[in-house]
């Protein structure tokens, strides 16, 4: 899939359990949480007396894709494929694609030297004086900025120190200056012969399927917790133990991607920390509890259509693009879960809108008719 494509997770409740991050993403990393799938079961310490399933009051709905969704959207891609500019200075707000190689005391350091890097000039993603140096810069021109490093650097051997960085621009590029045409279709899509209309298409395809998986989650975690409070289940502590340190491994990794510490991560993607997360463990094994009842008292399997559209939530291409990642094992387990979403979600009752300010019952409507006409 395209890198611009938005990312968010599928969740078949315990089978996957990293929020923001797309389970394709998940699975070739290296640990997923759907790796705890099940595990539940292997306790004689866990209950489970299910209750009601079918139904249900549905109140999500699936937000519709509108023509400015898709313009928003492509305006996004835009300044993420920006334009190449040529005869004149870099300047703020340009993405200037540079060599670099720093050197303190004539050495070059760790992180110092990188080969044809975009640096989007005045987002102050590098240290004070870098970004401003390479403004007025034309392309091909090669330039020595002398710079310190601030004294709270997290490098102690860089911290407080003075630097030479020796920069190369290359290219310059212009969000500003791009435009939302074939050429921008072209960048965005990898393809020469690409026009608008097929990155429109492709964009409002790809809104459509994130429209459908945040209205698959919703509902289907809407339901869940539902059954969840009307059944009675104890979790296997072991369970709930495995599940907890598979999100801690998972959530540290993530962390570490990000340059974070998982403290920082947990409260700034999630809004909660180790001991929350220890709740969510505890949820994530009850719901992973109800799913496999309910798919044992239904003797539900996804059809062929259903695995290829939970697929392709998870940002795979097709089912068999799903079980080569995770294992034929492993997949259908999600697909099966995946299908109990669907069973709950066909089987629930959307909650009637509450009448608006002013509005009247049939009844009432009719009574005051009556009245006027005598």
């Amino acid at each position: 899939m395209k890198k611009w494509m938005k990312t968010g997770l599928l969740i078949f409740a315990a089978a996957m359990a990293v929020s923001g991050c797309n389970g394709k993403e998940a699975a070739e990393g290296e640990s997923s949480a759907a790796e705890t799938v099940s595990e539940a079961e292997l306790s004689d310490e866990a209950s489970i007396t299910l209750g009601n399933y079918k139904g249900l009051t549905l109140t999500a709905v699936r937000e519709e894709v509108t023509d400015a969704d898709i313009d928003a959207e492509l305006d996004a891609l835009r300044q993420q494929y920006p334009a190449v500019v040529e005869g004149r200075a870099a300047k703020e707000g340009d993405v200037a694609n540079i060599d670099y190689v720093g050197t303190k005391d004539g050495v070059a350091f760790d992180g110092g030297t990188a080969s044809g890097y975009n640096l989007s000039l005045g987002n102050g993603g590098f240290i004070d004086g870098f970004e401003d140096g390479v403004v007025g810069m034309m392309p091909g021109e090669e330039k020595d900025l002398n710079l310190t490093f601030p004294e709270e650097y997290h490098s102690a051997e860089l911290a407080g120190q003075d630097v030479v960085f020796h920069v190369t621009l290359n290219q310059l590029m212009s969000p500003e200056e791009t435009a939302v045409d074939d050429d921008l279709a072209k960048r965005a899509l990898g393809d020469d012969s690409a026009v608008l209309e097929d990155l429109r298409e492709q964009v409002s395809a790809s809104l459509e399927s994130q429209a459908e998986a945040n209205y698959f989650n919703a509902a289907g975690n809407e339901l869940l917790t539902q059954v969840i409070n009307d059944s009675q289940i104890t979790a296997d502590p072991d369970a709930v133990d495995q599940m907890h340190q598979q999100l801690l491994t998972t959530y540290t990794a993530y962390a570490s991607q990000y340059g974070l510490e998982l403290a920082d991560f947990l409260s700034l993607f999630l809004g909660t920390d180790e001991e929350g997360l220890k709740a969510n463990a505890e949820t994530l094994v009850k719901q992973e509890m109800v799913l496999d009842e309910i798919i044992a008292a239904e003797g539900l399997s996804a059809t062929d259509e259903q695995k290829d559209l939970l697929a392709q939530m998870n940002y795979f291409t097709d089912a068999d693009e799903m079980i080569a990642t995770y294992g034929e094992e492993s997949a259908d387990e999600l697909f099966n879960m995946g299908a109990a979403y669907y069973y709950l979600i066909e089987n629930a009752a959307a909650a009637k809108p509450e009448p608006g300010p002013g509005a009247e019952s049939e009844t009432g409507s009719a009574a005051e008719t009556g009245a006027l006409e005598e």
